[in-house]
């Protein structure tokens, strides 16, 4: 076991922590009629996540941020339920990009800071800083919570490895049709060093093999 990485022997021994981040694609068809598929596609083309912001991805201040979250994959068969995978307004859907918690690291992302509104004006977060905070409101006439997504965040767009660990697609279909473009264009930024269907992966999840 390497002793430079003490954070090591906890990542990949304990059940509930990763040693990966995955950040999830959806369609966008409201606004380009791209698919979750084609903009899995575009990110590996460019070898970047673009940024969301505060009109399209929740992002509280001035600066787009790039979102991922800290769950093992098995959490997937929870987070991609009807409610937030649904494909008509999806908060996210069964295709993303797998990287490294030490390379996400180097580059920036960081835990977020679940914080109430109140909260986060008490502490006096800077404005160009807001952009780590997710909101958590807990009070008897309302709860926002999305603490369960553990979600790293960096700020502006983040650059994806020329080889990620891995990408999720949703079925046995998707990888094989991805598995084949990534073959047929080698100029693609970043090329995978593996395709995992969710389909498979997550168990036979009834939402996604519906479809």
């Amino acid at each position: 076991m390497p002793q430079d990485d003490p954070g090591r022997l906890t990542l990949y021994t304990r059940s509930d922590l990763t040693p990966y981040l995955i950040h999830l694609t959806k369609n966008t068809k409201k606004a380009d009629s791209f698919s979750a598929y084609q903009n899995l596609v575009s990110i590996l083309e460019k070898g970047e996540i673009w940024g969301s912001n505060t009109k399209g991805g929740f992002i509280k201040g001035p600066n787009p941020a790039a979102c991922f979250m800290d769950v093992p994959f098995t959490a997937l068969k929870v987070l991609l339920d009807r409610d937030n995978a649904d494909p008509e307004s999806p908060r996210y859907e069964a295709y993303g990009v797998v990287v490294t918690k030490k390379y996400a690291y180097k580059r920036g992302c960081r835990p977020v800071l679940y914080l109430s509104d109140a909260e986060m004006v008490g502490l006096r977060i800077p404005e160009d800083e807001k952009w780590r905070v997710v909101r958590f409101e807990d009070t008897k006439t309302r709860k926002i919570s999305w603490i369960h997504e553990r979600e790293w965040r960096c700020k502006g767009a983040f650059r994806v490895p020329a080889e990620p660990l891995a990408v999720l697609v949703q079925t046995t279909k998707d990888a094989a049709k991805l598995t084949a473009a990534i073959a047929k264009n080698p100029n693609w930024k970043s090329r995978p060093l593996s395709v995992i269907p969710v389909e498979i992966m997550c168990q036979g999840l009834p939402y996604l093999t519906e479809q």
